[in-house]
């Protein structure tokens, strides 16, 4: 992984923020008193939901009982510039949305795309890493594709509520989803299905202990952190920890550490 992969993804985040003409007037506009900024500071923790099993964004560590991954060290400089420790609420990647509209999390980060579908329900941040999505195979597979359509007949996986799923969607191709991505690698193992359609970096992870390859890729939108469309204040913080980070090279020596 290169700079030029950060700045992909930072720059279609801006993009896709002015488009939706969001993006600047979240960082100027003046949030009510009892903003959700000022309770994550007099409560002295952020609440932020994520989906454990998309390494290496995030992974809950068994041996060590911590969450550890690329989003989880980008949460991390977000807490402490707002000088409070963070409070993991770990589900499904699919219930992580209406938690957030719910208010039992204050913030999603779980390498979730910025799409103008999410854009109608939460605010998203500028892109911070931008990925593709793949679809994979057992090694000695004999499966191609070049196109959606491709996958018809064959039993496909993707995780519930991920963008994969709403590809498969609008392409009217049957798929099977499931809460936990790791499910669809032991099923590709199992023979139980024969293509999962994932992030090209869940793939990576996957083909250091399995025989898999890709045999499909698509470009996705950009990753992006998520919260409430009313709070502009934790949005704006959330800007600048990006922001900088990426001025700063840290952004790049993370992307360093969990994709090289």
């Amino acid at each position: 992984m290169k700079r030029e992969f950060a700045v992909v993804g930072i720059i279609a985040g801006l993009a896709l923020g002015f488009g939706l003409g969001w993006f600047v007037p979240s960082l100027l506009e003046t949030g009510p008193s009892a903003s959700l900024l000022s309770q994550i500071q007099s409560r002295g923790s952020i609440i932020i939901g994520t989906s454990s099993d998309w390494p290496p964004f995030e992974i809950y560590n068994v041996t060590t009982d911590q969450y550890e991954g690329f989003d989880i060290e980008l949460c991390d400089l977000i807490a402490t510039e707002i000088g409070v420790t963070i409070e993991w609420s770990d589900m499904t990647f699919g219930a992580l949305i209406d938690s957030c509209l719910a208010g039992t999390i204050d913030m999603i980060a779980a390498a979730m795309f910025a799409t103008p579908a999410r854009g109608e329900q939460l605010a998203f941040s500028m892109g911070y890493i931008r990925t593709n999505m793949v679809m994979v195979v057992l090694e000695n597979s004999t499966i191609t594709a070049n196109n959606y359509t491709d996958l018809i007949g064959y039993e496909v996986d993707v995780l519930s509520g991920s963008a994969e799923m709403w590809e498969l969607d609008y392409a009217g191709v049957p798929y099977n989803d499931y809460p936990k991505a790791d499910v669809m690698a032991t099923n590709l193992v199992a023979n139980v299905s024969q293509v999962a359609f994932v992030d090209e970096p869940v793939f990576d992870i996957w083909a250091k202990i399995y025989d898999f390859k890709v045999i499909y890729t698509v470009l996705a939108e950009p990753c992006s952190l998520f919260t409430r469309w009313d709070e502009p204040e934790l949005m704006a913080v959330i800007n600048k920890v990006i922001l900088e980070s990426f001025s700063d090279g840290t952004l790049d020596a993370l992307i360093d550490k969990w994709f090289t």
